[in-house]
């Protein structure tokens, strides 16, 4: 490790004030003589790091993190103390003595180096389009302005195998260098052969908030499409960079480095989906709007939202793959104390479409007519059940219950009073008792600690899943992860709030899981029609072993993307070589012999149904359990109207049949 003297460190911190430095990556108040900021080193509610602009130092009083810059930015940055060294010397221009030992690192290339590498390609890109005309002639298709493509620095990457290589070795950077900034890719079957990562492709540059390049997304140009699709060839219209010491997904929101003035000047910031409606709302003089790079929304997007201003607006389309993916983003933002609104566009526009055809004054309206999250949750459950009816209710009261169970019990301070308010509402809105509702609510969280979870997780888990539908030209297609598993629509089945992503054990055998799972997830792997049945009844954190959870949470993606869950597209985006061949390993031999005439439907429509026939008895049985426990618990405290009541549901579920009915959304 490289050792640097005291005097160039000290010249360092006197050229660096750290509150500007922490200010241009955190939202900054001043508190008297001090400063202070959420910690972003733990989940802080409150702001309690405190900056010394005296001192020069940070100090949490809530987790204890504290020190001078270089301690803030070794641990902010999550590099080695040279590192952060070397990225502060930068900034102060300031020489170190040791550079050039410090310059490799036997673990691989530096964050500067990746830095700076993607900073070349960056420029190697914007040259490219302007020499490309196809390129500058879908932009202009686009309706991107020049000064858009300018601000956002806008670039190509040809389709020529080789073009990235061979400008890099001119410039001196080495090809192992490009492959793990993620510009490069070697196939397995193929390691000495190299791949540009992006080929035919519009490139968005993704920067942190100081500006500098993470990573890249592209864009595959209409034309290469379909000359590839001529070809036999499907690529994903839409590519990011790999996950690399950089590049984070879950972290990272596009555009953020040009919000964060107009965010905090404006305060609230707005998120979208997509690069291209990120251009338009800047485009037309909404500077508050960022994106998530095509993922769902995570717990770490939260974190990196509330540095920017203290409201959050989320803009969903309004076809059903927008509202599917507002449902997931309500369990995110209920269990953080982050002011959150929701909006829905009408028309079942896209944000770039309205902002380029209403414009800014437009958005802004719909914006100041944004509801909170509980307004928009109830109002999702009007849609999809009867809520006149007591079994509706019922089915609404599940839904909502299983969103709020995501809020850990022992969640403290604006986060339990959001909880409380909302099954108050909740109370009002379906004409339940409030006592009953929050009952069911503990049952609820009960039955997801009661679940057996195993501690191991994917590398580089994500907490989003972004669609890829077959190999790029470029390369072989990305794995994924897969997304927290919401409650599905219209069913009755609790979802786990305690998942984030599906750890896997290691030895997955068929003969080893659920059998009813297993049942389930089988049936919809050989019959792909069958998930519109299934993912009306079914809720994927309601299963307990974590692997089918992976394979059914991916089928309902594709499902609500419009696309059959054939297992060759499953297959895709499954995170592990184990959880693919355990999808293989349940897949049936295909049996060219007609059903039997005696039988009114196919073979596995009626496994199907009696899977969740035995699913609802098993159910209804769990439920009885828990009413049980409860009621005991009443009748040990001697609370004799809670046993009556207890008792009266007891009975009335003694003598209800399960429900194995699916419900068709109105």
């Amino acid at each position: 490790m490289p050792r640097y003297s005291e005097a160039t460190l000290a010249a360092i911190k006197n050229a660096i004030n750290i509150v500007d430095y922490v200010g241009e990556n955190l939202q900054v108040t001043r508190a008297g003589s001090k400063f202070k900021a959420l910690c972003p080193f733990h989940d802080d509610h409150n702001p309690s790091l405190e900056l010394n602009p005296e001192r020069q130092s940070y100090k949490c009083w809530s987790c204890g993190a504290g020190g001078d810059v270089f301690d803030f930015v070794k641990e902010y940055e999550r590099i080695e103390f040279p590192e952060a060294v070397r990225i502060l010397a930068e900034r102060a221009g300031v020489a170190l003595e040791s550079q050039s030992a410090a310059s490799s690192s036997p673990s691989g290339p530096s964050k500067t180096e990746l830095m700076t590498v993607n900073a070349w390609a960056e420029g190697a890109f914007q040259e490219a389009l302007s020499r490309s005309e196809p390129a500058r002639a879908y932009i202009a298709a686009r309706r991107i302005e020049a000064a858009s493509v300018t601000r956002f620095k806008l670039g190509y990457a040809p389709g020529e195998q080789g073009w990235l290589v061979s400008r890099a070795k001119r410039a001196g950077y080495p090809v192992e260098l490009l492959e793990r900034a993620g510009l490069v890719t070697r196939p397995a079957v193929t390691p000495g052969v190299v791949r540009q990562r992006f080929s035919g492709r519009l490139i968005f540059p993704i920067h942190d908030g100081r500006g500098r390049v993470l990573g890249f997304g592209g864009r595959v140009l209409p034309e290469v499409e379909r000359f590839l699709a001529a070809r036999g060839k499907n690529v994903a219209k839409y590519l990011n960079s790999p996950e690399t010491p950089l590049f984070q997904k879950r972290r990272v929101l596009y555009a953020s480095d040009l919000a964060r003035a107009a965010a905090r000047e404006a305060g609230w910031v707005a998120v979208v989906e997509g690069y291209t409606d990120v251009i338009a709302a800047h485009q037309v003089g909404l500077g508050n709007v960022v994106g998530t790079l095509g993922t769902a929304l995570g717990d770490d997007h939260v974190t990196a939202l509330r540095r920017l201003a203290d409201q959050v607006i989320l803009i969903f389309d309004g076809d059903t793959a927008g509202q599917n993916a507002a449902d997931r983003a309500l369990e995110i933002f209920l269990g953080h104390e982050v002011d959150v609104r929701v909006l829905t566009l009408p028309e079942n526009l896209d944000p770039c479409d309205f902002l380029l055809r209403d414009g800014a004054e437009a958005f802004r309206a719909l914006v100041a007519r944004a509801v909170d999250p509980l307004a928009f949750a109830l109002h999702r459950a009007e849609a999809r059940f009867e809520l006149g009816s007591i079994e509706g209710s019922r089915l609404a009261a599940e839904w909502l219950l299983s969103i709020f169970a995501s809020v850990p019990a022992t969640a403290g301070g604006a986060v339990s009073v959001k909880v409380d308010k909302a099954v108050d509402a909740l109370s009002h809105a379906l004409r339940l008792t409030k006592n009953e509702l929050n009952l069911r609510l503990r049952q609820i969280r009960r039955i997801a600690a009661a679940r057996p979870a195993r501690p191991w997780s994917p590398p580089n888990a994500s907490p989003a899943a972004t669609p890829r539908l077959a190999p790029d030209s470029a390369g072989p297609a990305p794995t994924s992860t897969v997304a927290a598993a919401p409650a599905a629509a219209g069913t009755g089945v609790v979802a786990d709030p305690n998942s984030r992503t599906f750890p896997v054990s290691v030895a997955l055998k068929p003969a080893d899981l659920d059998p009813i799972e297993r049942e389930l997830v089988q049936i919809v792997l050989n019959e792909p029609t069958l998930v519109e049945q299934l993912v009306k009844r079914v809720a994927v954190g309601s299963l307990r072993d974590t692997a089918l959870r992976a394979i059914l949470q991916v089928c309902y993606d594709l499902h609500s993307e419009g696309i059959a869950p054939t297992f060759d597209r499953v297959a895709l985006r499954l995170e592990g070589s184990q959880v693919r061949a355990l999808a293989a390993g349940l897949l049936l031999p295909i049996d060219p012999a007609p059903p039997p005439d005696y039988l009114d439907k196919p073979p596995l429509e009626i496994r199907l149904l009696g899977a969740l026939a035995l699913l609802a008895k098993r159910e209804h049985d769990e439920r009885l359990r828990d009413i049980q426990v409860a009621r005991q618990e009443a009748l040990d405290s001697q609370d004799h109207v809670a046993y009556q009541a207890l008792n009266a549901e007891y009975l009335r579920v003694m003598t209800q049949r399960p429900d194995t009915k699916t419900k068709t959304a109105s």
